[in-house]
């Protein structure tokens, strides 16, 4: 029975994958096609015409080059590769956290966090990862922070400036903030924002970082942090902090309500 998928057909060949994959970023001959790839002629001469007839890849004057259609299917099985390298590299931290606590757009998008750290407290951290988390909102000059949960030594931390942003849980402003004798808000920002949502992860995003913190499964809160200092998951994690902020209330509106 002729396989219909095709992505399916080219990722069960991996002479198909990459003849695909080779033209990913420019027009090739058929020549520089054979030189790339290990595989042997006969193979690759199968791969080229088979592709062409599935309509993944065309032929023109300067060579081959993928189609619309092999170009949505090696965007989704580069995407697919990105998700086993995020999963393989910590398959235990996946395995034990809950995933869903994180928007749908973004929880799609988690490949693009690229090569990350998973930094766990030791039995000999008496105060968790608390001074960890600290000595990196201190190392920066602006930060953009989502916090369902509150800590005095991150607050101290947490610069105050116009370009720094933050998002508390409601549950900080409801059942710690409003029970302070001294205070009935984070007193110590003059210049930071600061709005309230109900919120269920962590996440701090920096110019130099993003450290994520998501709840393990059966909603216990966890102490395993994970951070990356590539570009790309500096720029998830600006954007899914603004997608929280657009939804949160400005914090001297929930007060007053």
């Amino acid at each position: 029975m002729p396989n219909n998928s095709q992505i399916d057909y080219v990722q069960s060949s991996s002479v198909r994958s990459d003849v695909v994959d080779s033209l990913a970023d420019r027009t090739q001959s058929t020549d520089q096609i054979l030189a790339a790839l290990t595989a042997s002629e006969s193979a690759i001469y199968d791969a080229l015409s088979n592709l062409q007839n599935r309509g993944v890849i065309a032929a023109t004057g300067d060579g081959w080059q993928l189609s619309g259609t092999g170009r949505l299917v090696n965007d989704i099985l580069k995407r697919q590769q990105a998700t086993d390298q995020l999963l393989s590299a910590e398959p235990s931290y996946w395995d034990q956290h809950d995933v869903t606590t994180i928007p749908q757009p973004f929880r799609r998008r988690l490949p693009e966090l690229g090569d990350y750290d998973i930094v766990r407290a030791t039995e000999s951290d008496l105060r968790g990862l608390v001074p960890w988390v600290v000595s990196h909102v201190e190392a920066i000059e602006s930060c953009a922070v989502i916090s369902p949960m509150y800590h005095r030594e991150y607050e101290e931390a947490m610069p105050d400036n116009a370009d720094s942003r933050i998002i508390v849980g409601k549950r900080v402003i409801d059942d710690v903030l409003l029970d302070q004798s001294d205070s009935t808000s984070p007193g110590k920002f003059d210049e930071t924002a600061i709005r309230v949502t109900a919120v269920p992860f962590a996440l701090a995003a920096s110019e130099e970082w993003a450290i994520l913190t998501i709840p393990e499964r059966g909603e216990a809160w966890s102490d395993a942090k994970l951070i990356s200092t590539t570009d790309s998951a500096i720029e998830w994690g600006r954007e899914l902090f603004e997608h929280v902020w657009t939804d949160s209330e400005p914090l001297d509106t929930y007060l007053s309500n």
